[in-house]
């Protein structure tokens, strides 16, 4: 078997984690602990410990090419894939298949995003490679499922089937379908069921499987995508990427693809994920005082409990209040109540307005 691909996707812009992510930065350039080690960095160290580093892609965006480098060094500058502008994951990650593609047809290609935290690194081997071996022994899909422990909203929902195959610690299942984003009562019937699993955005499939399956789901995506092809390896390669890739259609390779596929395993992995999609999330990577209060910086409080709290620089102090946001940074100041944080998606979108 030959060794696969890992595609680390870095072009996330993080909205929901404003005004840290204000300038623009992508949400993988940043570090949340005292190590200053981006969580980028941090994907890349945890797949070398499965591949050689010329076995590691890295996708993001032209204008953030120059920072790219600081945070992907050891990657080599033909694994680097950077998009004109964003299109959503399907295109991105289409892309980057026709390289794949070009180096060995009958690859195995791991995509995951790059600003995830895995605690148990031992663990994430270990179900990344029986994920591997099933997609090949049955030409499918193969997607890591994390155990809900909340009613999330913003996550898609995996419903699991039969039972396909099982090791002492790995179980694999058949896939019954996706449920993309439900509300609160239907998160919690999921939850209760015992047979969804949110959906952690990391998958594995045959290079060739997933060219099918865009041209199946999604056929204008394939005919942009085989125009490009017919480009690479040539000197109007960057060209035709940055003329044709701006036309594609914005979508993301969940709604487009996955939810659409019927040939889908799902392997529940219990490996410390954590998606650091918003301050709730990323505060449960910090100590938390007596009072459940977890800051990043300089704080002093009273009678305040529940709050989280990211200040590197100034000091912040609170008087009785409880179960707040409060984020200070040099493009903003963030004040918002703890359960409001998926809303702030929303504010940003008015702020760019």
């Amino acid at each position: 078997m030959h060794l696969p691909y890992a595609i680390i996707l870095s072009g996330g812009q993080g909205t929901r984690l404003w005004p840290l992510t204000a300038n623009g930065i992508p949400k993988a350039f940043l570090s949340f602990d005292s190590t200053g080690i981006s969580l980028l960095k941090n994907t890349i160290l945890r797949v070398s410990n499965l591949l050689p580093y010329e076995r590691i892609i890295i996708v993001a965006g032209q204008s953030h090419e120059k920072e790219l480098h600081i945070h992907s060094k050891d990657i080599p500058d033909e694994n680097v894939i950077l998009e004109p502008t964003s299109r959503g994951t399907l295109p991105c990650i289409g892309l980057t298949s026709l390289y794949v593609k070009r180096k060995n047809p009958s690859s195995i290609m791991i995509v995951m995003p790059g600003e995830q935290l895995i605690k148990d690194d031992k663990a994430f081997q270990q179900v990344i490679t029986e994920a591997v071996k099933s997609a090949q022994k049955h030409n499918c899909v193969v997607t890591l499922g994390i155990k809900p422990n909340f009613p999330a909203r913003r996550f898609g929902y995996i419903h699991i089937g039969e039972k396909v195959s099982s090791t002492s610690d790995i179980l694999v299942f058949k896939s019954m379908g996706f449920t993309e984003k439900p509300d609160e009562k239907k998160a919690l019937e999921f939850i209760s069921s015992g047979k969804y699993f949110w959906n952690s955005g990391i998958y594995v499939f045959p290079t060739l499987l997933l060219l099918n399956m865009i041209s199946e789901f999604a056929p204008d995506v394939y005919d942009n995508l085989s125009e490009i092809e017919k480009f690479i390896g040539t000197p109007d390669e960057k060209k035709a990427i940055d003329r044709i890739y701006p036309d594609m259609r914005n979508i993301s390779i969940d709604y487009a693809v996955m939810e659409k596929s019927s040939n889908m395993l799902v392997i529940p992995a219990d490996m410390g994920w954590n998606d650091m999609g918003t301050w709730t999330e990323v505060a449960e990577t910090w100590e938390s005082d007596e009072k459940a209060n977890a800051c990043f910086g300089k704080y002093i409080t009273r009678d305040s409990s529940g709050c989280i709290i990211y200040s590197p620089e100034k000091l912040v102090a609170t008087i009785g209040i409880h179960d707040l946001i409060i984020v200070d940074t040099p493009d903003g100041i963030l004040i918002c109540a703890k359960d409001r944080a998926d809303d702030v998606k929303l504010l940003v979108k008015k702020i760019n307005q």
